[in-house]
C-alpha cells in the first residue's frame, strides 16, 4: 500500500509518462531526490510529483532531451521554494500590519 508521504517509482513513471531509465537518469543528474528504497524499488517524496509532471510535459511539448528536462525540473523546484517563501513573507507582513506594528 502506498503511503501519503512518498510515491514509488512505478507510479511516478506512470503518472509522469517517463520510463524507469529516464527517472534513473534524472536521479543521476541530481534533479530528482530519492526519499528511500523499499521492497518495490525507489521512492520519491510525493511533494515532487506535480513538479516532475510539469517538467515532463514541458519536455514533451518542446521536444527537450532529458538533460534539459532536468534543468527545467531544477528551476521549477526553485520557483516553488521562492513562491512558498514569498507567501510566508506576505503572511508575516499581513500579521504585522494587522497587529499595529510599524514596518520600517
Amino acid at each position: 500500500m502506498q503511503s501519503a508521504c512518498y510515491i514509488e517509482i512505478q507510479e511516478m513513471a506512470r503518472q509522469c509518462q517517463l520510463s524507469f531509465d529516464e527517472l534513473h537518469e534524472l536521479i543521476e543528474y541530481g534533479a530528482l531526490p530519492v526519499l528511500h528504497v523499499n521492497s518495490r524499488g525507489l521512492c520519491f517524496p510525493i511533494t515532487c510529483l506535480e513538479t516532475v509532471q510539469k517538467a515532463a510535459q514541458i519536455k514533451r511539448d518542446y521536444a527537450l532531451d532529458l538533460f534539459a528536462m532536468g534543468v527545467v525540473l531544477g528551476y521549477l523546484q526553485k520557483i516553488e521554494v521562492l513562491e512558498s517563501a514569498n507567501a510566508e513573507l506576505r503572511l508575516s507582513l499581513q500579521r504585522s500590519s494587522s497587529s499595529g506594528s510599524a514596518i520600517i
